[in-house]
């Protein structure tokens, strides 16, 4: 089909697929865009509008469907002029013609004088607000995009561009255009000269403020795009763009403050908040009292948080302001005058405990404070003392607690106060009262000396002293424990306070060393928290610590701040030799050498060489009295990396082939065998290890006994995390012991909830031990499983142990990958939920009230037997998540049709009567919710 005819056609029936038909032969050179002028040039002249508007709208569509860089700079000119012409033809064909010019002006090649001349017809053959929304969207869009891709024409315009905006956008009420013209004046007020106009530009704004716009549901009861916090952001982003703006902002802002509107009042402080950057503190001096007035008052009778907080923003935003104009004692704008005031008007407050208005002066105070370095120095310096000196009259203990907590409050670190020194008066002050009365109010007095040690204030050597006496003699209940090691941590990070931990932490050694006890958890943790900064760590560790009991103790809390350079060159060969001949707990043990073991890097290939020679290859290691030995190695050895130690794995993993039948049947047993399954998870890409390994696995089938079923399980699974596609090969032997009658199959269900359960053994069978794990392992296992297993399903044959292990596999399986088979389990779900299989109860009940939430008639055929269960179940008083499960059970049933679910109604109301009373808190509230439910069955 030719062009002429494509055009006729699309003229004809508007057919959509013309277009792409046209592009396309443009595209492939084979119509050039002249011609396919010329071919339309008769539609585009007919006498019929409807014709030319057509015609119009299929050149735009043609055009679109080119891509950016496809049209010449001659073309474009040629259309640009064209379309131009048009506009001025009738107003019909200008939705048109705007949106072919938003087409040619995302056109790369588009030159200055077109993009002019675009602009200048819009703005004089465009009454924007004429037309329909579509079409005003388009406007902006091509002025937007001006504005931020061809910024230097708009420029040529200059302020007669911000002129015809205004009248543009005058009246606009769609949000999505509102949007689109908050970013053109955000950019027009940064880039263009706004002088001559903007008072009216700031009108053009101000009117939509503050912002009240609730998005509105369409016919396809979707919300619209545009939120509300969009357009607040766009607002508040051009109000606070300009510092021109401030003589008409700053009045608008004061009466919206004065308004009885919360919402209203909201909008006005957070405006305020983010103008600081750009507002002068001179364009607003003659408003700074009244805004004062406004914002303390909000600040001080806030109805509520959300307007507090705002409010005490304001007074720093404000603050902040005046604090970065030129000041002296005689301006009129002035940083002391204002603290003065805002200590005269709060300060009584702060002696009058009983108010209500005591802690919010607290915190405009506070809020001024914060400011800047010369506020806070202002507030100290006159607050502080005579806080201090109230503290010292006041008798009841309860008020002196109330002066603490102030002064913690005053002195909170903030990002400025990083730079601010607290006066010495006053920091001298304040450490004779921690001192005094430490003892009486450690709870209080705690979180103040965390305070003025991050604000770089030295205390004296009675903290070292009281400290001391704190950690070693009281009884510390929690919350006294995260204070003191908030302190602590901060007196470890600084080293301006090192000769104070140095000597806080020979304190606590000599307390037991002295006396040759053993220290306390709590001792020890404190230990810690003294050893917290890294840099400073490795000196004390080598000082106080090593070698020796307590550093073993201490270790694996140590280890985190301890740099892996450091670990690497020094503490490998001492360490190891010290914790195989020292250390006691297997934990410690596992959680140190599994670590060691995934940061060794080729640095420690000869130790690790003399290690496992020494140590792995010497028949005595596998002593029973050497436990604790050979544990060091599994663990430490387990965790190498691959990258590093393939060579070493290897010759570990034909070393441990000749001894792992030969272990007898103890508690070391399992760690054996997951250590050879963690060599063949990292080895298994050799064709040698993956053949040894099938032989054992072999060997094991022939003798299937406790032992041998244990190792075949965990060499499996030690495969199948390298290849899922293996469980292929092997759930059906694992099937047939199931279907023993003997002890065997008991094994197997053992082996195959081992198999399914990827929470076990992470120190040697996971990533964080650098084996192999597929991304797709529990969906491909889970797949392989249930088609093997479905036979015994439809058949009806599971026995209980099997049905219990399906119902656990079941739990530990995403719920995306289960979504499609859940529905043909649900029979085996209701099965475990019987008296006889109370272990399976927790699995099943999830699984099941999952699947009524989300496909409730699935369960329809069932609920003869789920109700009863349900029923029993709510008041089953072993174990409280029964019961809230089987209450939401309950609930999601009500979705149901009513009629099949109204013969237990009665039943159902009289249980949830008992359920309300019950004496768990959580378990009474999943009731009443389900009580409702039901209630409000008919309603």
């Amino acid at each position: 089909m030719n062009c002429q005819a494509l055009i006729e056609k699309f003229v004809n029936d508007r057919h959509e697929t013309i277009v792409n038909q046209l592009g396309q032969l443009l595209i492939t050179k084979e119509l050039k865009l002249v011609d396919f002028i010329i071919s339309i040039g008769d539609y585009l002249q007919s006498i019929e509008l409807s014709k030319r508007s057509l015609a119009l709208t299929l050149v735009a569509n043609v055009v679109e469907y080119l891509p950016n860089t496809f049209l010449e700079p001659n073309e474009i000119h040629h259309l640009v002029v064209f379309t131009s012409a048009k506009m001025s033809d009738h107003h019909v064909l200008i939705q048109s013609c705007v949106q072919l010019f938003r087409i040619l002006a995302k056109q790369s090649a588009i030159n200055d004088d077109d993009c002019i001349t675009m602009i200048k017809s819009i703005f004089s053959d465009v009454y924007v607000q004429s037309f329909p929304q579509g079409s005003r969207y388009n406007v902006f869009v091509i002025l937007l995009h001006f504005l931020l891709h061809r910024l230097d024409v708009v420029q040529q315009l200059g302020s007669d561009f911000v002129c015809n905006f205004i009248q543009s956008m005058d009246g606009e009420r769609d949000p999505r255009n509102l949007v689109l013209c908050f970013q053109c004046l955000q950019y027009m007020t940064k880039y263009l000269d706004i002088e001559p106009y903007k008072e009216e530009l700031f009108e053009i704004v101000a009117c939509y403020f503050p912002m009240e716009y609730k998005p509105k549901v369409t016919n396809i009861g979707t919300e619209e795009t545009v939120t509300q916090e969009q357009l607040v952001l766009a607002l508040r982003n051009i109000l606070t763009s300009t510092g021109k703006f401030a003589q008409y902002c700053i009045p608008m802002l004061i009466e919206k403050l004065e308004s009885d509107i919360p919402s209203a009042r909201l909008a006005a402080m957070d405006v305020f908040i983010h103008c600081i950057d750009e507002y002068d503190a001179r364009d607003m001096s003659s408003y700074l009292v009244q805004l004062w007035n406004l914002f303390s008052k909000q600040a001080l009778c806030a109805e509520n948080q959300e307007i507090e907080i705002c409010a005490l923003q304001s007074i720093t935003a404000l603050m902040q302001s005046i604090g970065k104009s030129i000041q002296n004692d005689e301006t009129e704008i002035s940083t002391k005058k204002l603290v003065d005031r805002a200590i005269r008007e709060c300060g009584n407050f702060l002696k009058e405990f009983d108010l209500k208005l005591a802690w919010p002066a607290v915190k405009v105070l506070q809020a001024v404070g914060r400011a800047n370095s010369t506020c806070s120095s202002l507030i100290w310096s006159n607050l502080i003392p005579s806080l201090i000196k109230q503290f010292n009259t006041l008798e009841q203990a309860n008020h002196r607690r109330t002066i603490l907590d102030m002064i913690t409050y005053f002195l909170q670190p903030t990002a400025i106060r990083t730079i601010i020194k607290l006066p010495s008066n006053v920091s001298d002050e304040l450490w004779i009262l921690l001192s005094t009365h430490f003892e009486s109010f450690p709870s209080h007095c705690l979180p103040l000396i965390s305070n003025l040690l991050q604000l770089n204030s030295i205390p004296g050597q009675v903290l070292e002293d009281n400290l001391t006496k704190f950690i070693l003699h009281a009884n510390l209940n929690d919350e006294l424990k995260i204070k003191l090691s908030t302190v602590l941590k901060i007196l470890a990070s600084s080293p301006t306070f090192d000769r104070i931990c140095t000597n806080l932490l020979s304190n606590l050694i000599n307390s037991w060393t002295g006396t040759k006890t053993t220290p306390s958890n709590e001792t020890l943790e404190c230990c810690i928290d003294l050893c917290h900064n890294s840099e400073r760590c490795r000196e004390r560790l080598e000082r106080f610590f090593f070698p020796s009991q307590q550093f073993i103790r201490l270790l694996p809390n140590l280890f985190k701040y301890l740099s892996h350079l450091y670990i690497l060159t020094n503490l490998f060969s001492p360490l190891f030799d010290l914790l195989l001949t020292s250390i006691v707990n297997d934990e410690y043990t596992k959680i140190f050498c599994s670590k060691c073991g995934s940061i060794a890097d080729e640095s420690c290939k000869t130790f690790v060489q003399n290690f496992y020679e020494t140590n792995l290859f010497d028949d005595s290691i596998w002593q029973s009295d050497k436990q604790t030995n050979l544990l060091v190695m599994i663990y430490f050895i387990g965790n190498l990396k691959r990258k590093f130690f393939q060579h070493e794995l290897e010759l570990i993993f034909n070393k441990i082939n000749e001894k792992i039948f030969n272990q007898s049947s103890n508690e070391m047993t399992d760690i054996y065998f997951y250590f050879y399954g963690n060599l063949i998870n990292k080895l298994a890409s050799k064709n040698e290890i993956l053949e040894h390994a099938r032989s054992i696995i072999k060997q094991c089938e022939t003798s299937p006994d406790e032992k041998h079923i244990h190792l075949w399980t965990i060499i499996v699974k030690a495969l199948i995390l390298y290849r899922p596609s293996f469980i292929e090969q092997y759930i059906p032997t694992l099937i047939l012991w199931m279907n023993e009658k003997t002890n065997i199959a008991n094994l197997a269900c053992q082996s195959l909830k081992s198999l399914t359960n990827f929470n076990e053994q992470t120190l040697l069978l996971s990533s964080d031990a650098d084996c192999i794990i597929h991304p797709m392992v529990k969906q491909i296992m889970f797949m392989n499983i249930l088609s093997q297993m479905k036979p015994l399903l439809i058949n009806n044959e599971l026995l209980p142990s099997q049905m219990n292990v399906l119902v656990d596999l079941l739990s530990n399986v995403p719920k995306s990958i289960i979504q499609d088979d859940i529905i043909s389990l649900l029979p085996i779900l209701i099965r475990a939920l019987a008296p006889s299989n109370e272990s399976a109860w927790p699995s099943a009940l999830n699984s099941i009230s999952d699947l009524i939430k989300s496909e409730p008639n699935s369960i329809v055929d069932h609920i003869d037997t789920l109700f009863p269960r349900l029923i029993t179940l709510a008041t089953y008083q072993k174990d409280m998540s029964i019961r809230i499960t089987s209450l939401k059970c309950l609930k999601y049933l009500t979705n149901l049709p009513t009629h099949k679910i109204e013969p237990y109604r009665r039943n159902i109301i009289h249980l949830l009567k008992v359920c309300v009373g019950d004496h768990k808190r959580l378990v009474r509230k999943e009731a009443v919710e389900t009580q409702m439910s039901w209630c409000l069955l008919n309603a």
